[in-house]
């Protein structure tokens, strides 16, 4: 009985993520690199539930690339246009924050703290919180705006931390998944989850 459970359960899971997995794949056919440029601008203005990066560049190179040139063209237009919306988000913020925080506050700890994190120490705390899951660049516009933090550093190495990002996703799920070098390293959760992907695909 119980085995006939888990069959029915795994019978569900395995239904549900083919519906899912054939709809995103005939949605990245049908539309392409728009959807991408379109996804990547709406994860750069911290819209991370409409289109996660995450979900986004995995499936992308799961469905759209065949070597590596595509995986670099995938992970090239997302950190240019996730950048571009980023920098309107900065840009927004330094107007608001010249506006709306006055002097009084600039003295308490945590503005002091973000200067420190942001200006002081910009190139280590970007770089960080965008190779950071689910905190990633979702903060660090809107902090790096506020505080004193200069513009060109900010774009300079708001890049370097997207493209890292961006790259591992994409050439992880490369040679991850599409190159079975994770299947081959003989870890078993990893052949479990290739295995399931490879049920639904």
């Amino acid at each position: 009985m119980l085995k006939a459970v888990s069959e029915r359960i795994e019978g569900f899971v395995i239904n549900t993520l083919s519906q899912g997995v054939s709809l995103t794949e005939s949605f990245i056919l049908t539309y392409g690199i728009t959807a991408l440029i379109l996804a990547s601008l709406a994860r750069g203005f911290m819209l991370f539930w409409i289109a996660p990066d995450e979900v986004v560049i995995i499936s992308y190179v799961l469905f759209y690339s065949e070597t590596v040139t595509h995986v670099a063209g995938i992970v090239l237009i997302s950190t240019v246009f996730i950048l571009i919306a980023n920098t309107v988000v900065f840009l927004l913020f330094r107007w608001l924050g010249e506006r709306l925080i006055n002097e009084e506050r600039k003295s308490g700890r945590i503005w002091r703290f973000l200067n420190w994190a942001f200006d002081k120490n910009g190139k280590f705390s970007i770089v960080l919180f965008r190779l950071t899951p689910l905190i990633g660049g979702d903060w660090v516009a809107i902090f790096s705006g506020i505080t004193e933090m200069k513009f060109k550093s900010f774009v300079f190495y708001s890049f370097i931390g997207i493209v890292l990002h961006e790259a591992m996703l994409g050439f992880g799920t490369y040679y991850g998944l599409k190159m079975g070098a994770l299947f081959e390293m003989n870890i078993p959760i990893f052949q479990f989850l290739i295995d399931i992907l490879e049920t639904v695909v």
